[in-house]
């Protein structure tokens, strides 16, 4: 079987990228469906805040998960009614405006987002540890086409179709919800009532089921696939307004990210959605093999530190405590031997007096954050009785810090801004590791006192 870049790959090979890929979901019978197809001609709505309705225009921000291609920026998606394009307007508000209005993504990254609209292209915020300013400018869709049409007042909802899931269009309809006596209980608000419920036990499942995903996107879209032809109704409400009225979700801490979960816990990292990960390794944490830009990256650092000793390389990629074979070790050591040749002829020192600070400093928490990882060499049980907020910030961090690693692998200049982005980044990967560190270590002592009887 020929792949889109001409390369041949396996029935199994390709069932196994797509069940792992979630821009695709699995039907039955090995066939799948793209988001794409998921998600086009699919309706949903929010409701404008009354700024957003005194300035005339609205912020797509996070409304529009889990609709839309989660790699466009919701700036640069495209609104139309009536058949012709909403114009570009500017939003003024408050910070803990524009945090709400992305906050779907994690509190974590929002300001990452908002930092992102050209309209914030002046206020540096990277330079500023990711503070928001007290007020901002963010780019709006004008609501003014809609105004000049018809009576829209502040509670009428906006209903959104995908109408072209590749080239983010959606078209938007008006729906005018402001009634004589707001008191009453109209037909319209018993039917999203039950979209409430439905939406909710939704999520409860697949809590149970699939855990925590890897972002609230990624929940939210598998939920709204599997219950699209409940959620995905003209009476719909918001994820905003759900959550407003659930008593059971919330946006809850994971770690150093949020994830929807039941309302007032905290996400654990074990639960019976990963439990069958290691039920055949014998111990909880398996050792994961090293990217191969993660190898660059340490034969990198020697090079920029003047040095040119391999054996301390090989240390650090194959440590000791990695329950592989001499074969193994050997051949491993082999590449490494090679890589390290061949990245020398071409390597530059001044080219990379930018990147190589950085990326010594990276390294140094990433061997930090892998040591402690093969410490914690617990099986299953013993798992359980670490603590699992720094247990799951732990296993962020070595994914954050990979993250970083795999851009500064890359031979080309980081910009300015990316660069300051990525220090301030690090400096709170290394903030966070030395607050779970002891707790950890502390925590993992109590566990091997345990395995000890006395007879």
């Amino acid at each position: 079987m020929l792949c889109g870049l001409g390369h041949k790959i396996s029935l199994r090979e390709l069932t196994d990228f797509l069940d792992n890929d979630i821009r695709a979901f699995a039907l039955q019978r090995k066939m799948y469906i793209t988001r794409s197809g998921a998600f086009s001609n699919q309706v949903f709505s929010f409701v404008p805040t009354q700024e957003e309705v005194n300035q005339r225009v609205f912020i797509p921000g996070d409304r529009c998960m889990p609709f839309v291609d989660f790699d466009v920026l919701s700036f640069s998606l495209t609104f139309e009614f009536l058949g012709q394009e909403l114009p570009r307007k500017t939003f003024n508000t408050d910070c803990n405006t524009a945090r709400d209005l992305f906050c779907l993504y994690g509190d974590e990254f929002s300001a990452q987002y908002i930092s992102s609209d050209p309209a914030c292209a002046d206020l540096h915020i990277a330079e500023n540890n990711f503070d928001l300013p007290l007020k901002l400018p963010l780019t709006g869709l004008s609501l003014e086409p809609v105004f000049d049409k018809v009576d829209f007042k502040y509670g009428d909802r906006i209903m959104c179709r995908v109408s072209d899931w590749n080239r983010g269009i959606i078209d938007i309809i008006p729906v005018l919800t402001h009634k004589l006596n707001p008191f009453q209980i109209s037909s319209e608000d018993m039917e999203r009532q039950k979209w409430y419920e439905t939406l909710e036990n939704a999520l409860l499942e697949s809590f149970d089921r699939m855990g925590p995903c890897s972002s609230i996107e990624e929940q939210l879209a598998n939920v709204f696939y599997e219950h699209r032809h409940e959620l995905c109704v003209p009476d719909c409400g918001s994820i905003h307004e759900f959550l407003d009225v659930s008593k059971k979700v919330g946006l809850e801490l994971f770690g150093v990210e949020t994830r929807l979960w039941f309302k007032g816990q905290d996400v654990p990292a074990l639960g019976k959605w990963n439990e069958d990960m290691y039920e055949d390794v014998g111990r909880a944490i398996p050792f994961f093999a090293l990217p191969d830009f993660v190898i660059d990256c340490y034969l990198k650092d020697q090079m920029y530190e003047k040095k040119d000793n391999i054996k301390e390389v090989i240390e650090k990629v194959i440590p000791k405590q990695i329950p592989i074979s001499k074969e193994e070790r050997e051949l491993l050591t082999l590449q490494i031997v090679n890589r390290n040749a061949i990245l020398r002829k071409k390597y530059n020192w001044f080219a990379d007096f930018t990147n190589g600070s950085l990326r010594h400093r990276a390294l140094q928490l990433f061997s930090e954050v892998g040591s402690l990882v093969y410490e914690l060499d617990c099986d299953n049980k013993e798992l359980d009785q670490l603590p699992q907020q720094e247990l799951v910030t732990l296993s962020q961090l070595y994914t954050h810090i990979s993250r970083i690693l795999e851009i500064l692998s890359d031979d080309s200049e980081c910009e300015e801004g990316e660069t300051c982005a990525m220090e301030l980044s690090l400096e709170g990967m290394e903030l966070n590791f030395e607050d779970i560190k002891p707790l950890l270590i502390s925590a993992l002592d109590k566990v091997k006192k345990n395995r000890f009887n006395v007879i």
